[in-house]
């Protein structure tokens, strides 16, 4: 019980990131597809840093 209270916790706060994030670069007059695309690179960006860091 405890697992999925944490993991619905972890997605939940994922999800409001990504809405915070994404929104505020529309608000910036930024396109809703650019924003998205923006947003997916700089994730993979960041998971890849961890990634390569983990690595050695």
């Amino acid at each position: 019980m405890k697992k999925t209270l944490l993991i619905l916790g972890v997605v939940f706060a994922a999800l409001m990131m990504f809405y915070g994030a994404v929104s505020a670069m529309v608000n910036q007059g930024h396109p809703l597809s650019g924003s998205l695309v923006t947003f997916v690179l700089v994730i993979a960006g960041a998971a890849g840093l961890v990634w390569m860091a983990k690595s050695n």
